[in-house]
């Protein structure tokens, strides 16, 4: 299971998951597939840019738990309007971020899971 706050793209070698956690990128740009080895460098100062934007929404969604829990969603089905609590949309479902990296369009992978360690990164 993939753990909160963490970001994961195909390997363009091999096509299993690269993870990484996108509050550390910062201090370690690099990245090793574990399957294959194949490098990744975060370089592109735009990319940087895009990931330090989606780092800061994350971190205000982790500040805004408390209140999330109070928000849903509405949904209408023909005749019917169903309320999903917006906190369960974060923590079951799968966000997907489309950047560039290197010569690529790449589809980045984010999830919400209970937020147990995230809260020790953000004090």
């Amino acid at each position: 299971m993939v753990r909160a706050h963490t970001l994961e793209f195909d390997c363009q070698k091999c096509s299993k998951p690269v993870r990484f956690s996108l509050f550390e990128i910062e201090h370690h740009p690099d990245l090793t597939c574990a399957h294959c080895w194949n490098k990744y460098i975060f370089e592109d100062e735009g990319l940087k840019q895009q990931l330090r934007k989606f780092e800061g929404l994350c971190r205000s969604i982790l500040e805004a738990e408390e209140i999330l829990g109070l928000t849903s969603i509405g949904v209408d089905v023909g005749d019917h309007h169903v309320k999903i609590p917006f906190k369960l949309l974060l923590t079951r479902l799968t966000s997907r971020l489309d950047l560039k990296i290197g010569d690529a369009n790449e589809t980045l992978s984010f999830r919400f899971e209970p937020l147990q360690d995230s809260q020790k990164k953000i004090s």
